[in-house]
């Protein structure tokens, strides 16, 4: 059993990330709540990054197992698998935690290939790490966590850039683990034993219609003027490639890209020097004279998007990752209240559904 009674924890920085919080967990638990909320924090309280690596003050214990949290007995995923790489080639990342147990290589390579082959990334295992995209990463990371077998596994928004397909097969394997996932697509929350809600209440917005004009680009993709496309497709299929190409296609026009990495697109000091006169409308107002490098991943990313609000054409690569159910029909809102024209390559197949026309790749 995994025991929390935290009275309080604040970041450095002074940010408080967790308050009055005592919860029992017993390993098969889907956390929810909104973007900011502390799940992220939580998780990183598991193996003992906070406070250990983060450092910050924490005021309450957290006990694992009878234990102290430490990295042996709990796996971490991270929200951007980019961040916790550790070799090259995808079966040394696989093997790494089994040689590190002690297990000779060719009995490593042996379980990891098992794996890969249950995950359906076998025709991963010879390519480079930094050739993937980021859910084929995720996969790797997950499968990583999985061939460590830590007595627990933390998974920080595992199916953000995940097809519904690899994102169930996960979940069919994950079942013979103990499990902790904070998420968002909180579709998938009926699939495991138990929800721990940190705070989400669904909102509505307006519904507004795009007004559609005429063909201002006709390359990789065939694009109207105020039509919102969602791009969708498996995992490496090539809707980032497609985004980027169209980027190169159509610099003539005023067009801004986010990618699935939000603080690529981050440059300034204050939150509201990056999303200027859009910070109220992506409800940044509490955190707008933060460093945006400060903020969680989802909130990193609201601050990308409005940032790119200025340009009349957008490319958003998996927007709604990271971010809560709410903020699926916002920015929808926003585009059409707005007139933006929009590229949306995203596996959220509800937010496709919504936009004016969908393609498959």
């Amino acid at each position: 059993m995994i025991e929390l009674s935290v009275e309080k924890y604040v970041y450095p920085n002074g940010e408080v990330g967790l308050e009055n919080l005592k919860l029992e967990l017993y390993g098969n638990e889907i956390i929810i709540g909104s973007t900011g909320s502390g799940k992220s924090t939580l998780l990183k309280l598991l193996n003992g990054l906070i406070p250990n690596f983060y450092g910050g003050e924490l005021r309450g214990s957290v006990k694992i197992f009878g234990g102290k949290p430490n990295p042996k007995d709990v796996a971490y995923v991270k929200q951007i698998p980019e961040e916790s790489i550790t070799c090259s080639r995808v079966k040394e990342e696989l093997i790494f935690p089994l040689i590190q147990r002690g297990w000779k290589k060719s009995e490593a390579l042996k379980e990891a290939e098992e794996l890969a082959e249950e995950l359906r990334i076998s025709h991963l295992l010879e390519r480079y790490t930094f050739e993937l995209s980021t859910g084929e990463l995720q996969l790797v990371e997950i499968a990583s966590a999985i061939l460590s077998s830590s007595k627990l596994i933390a998974l920080d928004e595992p199916f953000a850039h995940l097809s519904e397909r690899s994102a169930k097969r996960v979940i069919e394997i994950l079942k013979d683990e103990k499990v902790v996932v904070a998420e968002h697509r909180i579709e998938f929350s009926d699939c495991f034993e138990r929800i721990v809600n940190f705070g989400i209440e669904e909102k509505s917005y307006p519904e507004l219609k795009s007004e559609i004009g005429e063909v201002i680009h006709d390359g990789a993709l065939r694009i109207r003027k105020g039509e919102i496309v969602a791009v969708i497709g498996e995992n490496g299929a090539g809707k980032t490639m497609l985004l980027k190409k169209l980027a190169k296609e159509m610099r003539r026009l005023d067009v801004g890209i986010v990618l699935q990495n939000p603080a690529y697109h981050l440059t300034e000091k204050r939150v509201k020097d990056e999303a200027g006169n859009f910070l109220s409308e992506f409800e940044l107002e509490k955190v707008a004279n933060r460093h945006p490098q400060s903020l969680s991943v989802g909130q990193m990313r609201k601050v990308a998007i409005a940032k790119a609000f200025k340009h009349e054409v957008l490319l958003l690569d998996e927007p709604t990752a990271g971010l809560d159910v709410n903020f699926r029909e916002k920015l929808l809102y926003l585009l059409r209240k707005y007139r933006k024209t929009a590229v949306i390559a995203t596996h959220d197949l509800k937010l496709a559904s919504s936009c004016d026309r969908v393609v498959e790749v």
